[in-house]
């Protein structure tokens, strides 16, 4: 079996795939700076850092907003339209 994962295009993981590069920048228990960002509404900023590690080569974006001050339902709607758009 190959390992498919989903999100804007499809990632299939093959036996001799060596390394699969993740952004892990676009979570708020992981990084100070984007909780700033998603706490403070400023999704423009967050969708830049999301950015920024596709364009230094990220396969896959690790998104965590779950954070006890942030409505993690809505804040991960609004922050994945953005991206996907």
């Amino acid at each position: 079996m190959i390992p498919t994962y989903s999100g804007l295009e499809p990632l299939r993981i093959f036996p001799g795939s060596n390394f699969v590069n993740i952004g892990e920048r676009t979570n708020v228990t992981g990084s100070a700076a984007f909780r700033k960002l998603i706490k403070n509404g400023n999704y423009d900023e967050a969708v830049s850092v999301a950015r920024q590690q596709v364009e230094n080569g990220a396969q896959v974006i690790d998104v965590n907003l779950d954070e006890g001050m942030i409505d993690g339902v809505e804040a991960m709607t609004k922050f994945l339209n953005l991206i996907a758009a």
